[in-house]
């Protein structure tokens, strides 16, 4: 059994899309009369340390916990892979962390020069940034002791392969070699894809570009959420492009993917407006 919807088409745009009423189909660009940041502006307006600082050193927001609680059963419910990507990685290590165990290489995408430069910096031991607290969740989701702590990060380097430039925008998406795209197993990205898109349009587009590369039969993890309009963190407001579940399992079908219930890996997770699904490929 797979999850559908239906769709209609927009005669002024050749895309189809969900049929959801009074939504914002671009990003909202004023939030009580400021203006929020966007993609234009990530270059040197995203802060590395801050986005860690924030998100990664007490793990008390909500999306965070979401990810470090869901994450780690969507990785036992598929088991081994061969090959998995990190699309969107940021500066984070917690979803390399997660299949430290079930993957035999980890690959590590991200747009940002910024965040490239500190996974590089975690890859040499060079990083000065504490992941005691994330990799002590993910232990505890796994049902493994804290003791284990000391090893997580260098099990985790064993299994890097090495870190790439990506773009939503590109097709092929990742700069990895060409005999590696479209051959990952497994590929994860969370809360990315909505504030790097504009339009539903993008949107759409940007999810076919990154679903390319995966293999056929192979599964893509994807967090996000939905109804948002604006992210915040360094003191800084983003752009969040405003997606339904609709409008989020439409564009993975459109790129060949279904949340089939007869496979063990696929999956979807709803919470407070957040969510994370595992959808698996067509052959």
């Amino acid at each position: 059994m797979t999850v559908n919807i239906e769709t209609q088409t927009n005669a002024s745009d050749e895309s189809s899309f969900p049929i959801v009423q009074n939504i914002p189909t671009e990003v909202v660009r004023e939030l009580n009369g400021e203006k929020l940041l966007d993609r234009t502006t990530f270059f040197t307006e995203f802060s590395t340390n801050a986005y860690l600082e924030d998100f990664y050193t007490k793990v008390d927001d909500p999306a965070m916990q979401m990810v470090l609680t869901f994450l780690p059963n969507i990785v036992a419910r598929l088991g081994k892979v061969d090959k998995m990507l990190d699309f969107g990685a940021g500066p984070t290590i917690h979803v390399a962390a997660c299949f430290r165990e079930m993957a035999n290489e980890i690959h590590l995408a991200d747009y940002l020069p910024q965040n490239r430069d500190e996974l590089y910096r975690w890859v040499n031991n060079e990083s000065k940034f504490d992941w005691s607290i994330p990799l002590k969740m993910i232990l505890t989701r796994e049902g493994q002791s804290w003791d284990k702590l000391p090893n997580v990060e260098q099990e985790t380097r064993d299994k890097i392969v090495d870190i790439y430039h990506c773009d939503v925008f590109s097709n092929p998406s990742v700069d990895c070699p060409k005999d590696l795209f479209g051959q990952f197993d497994a590929l994860v990205t969370i809360f990315c894809v909505e504030y790097c898109c504009n339009t539903l349009a993008e949107y759409y587009s940007a999810i076919k570009n990154i679903a390319t590369a995966v293999k056929p039969g192979g599964h893509m993890i994807y967090g996000g959420v939905f109804e948002e309009t604006w992210c915040s963190f360094g003191g800084r407001k983003f752009t969040c492009l405003y997606i339904t579940k609709e409008i989020m399992l439409d564009a993975l079908a459109k790129a060949g993917f279904y949340v089939d219930e007869s496979d063990r890996g696929c999956v979807l997770y709803e919470i407070n407006g957040m969510f994370m699904v595992c959808a698996k490929k067509q052959l």
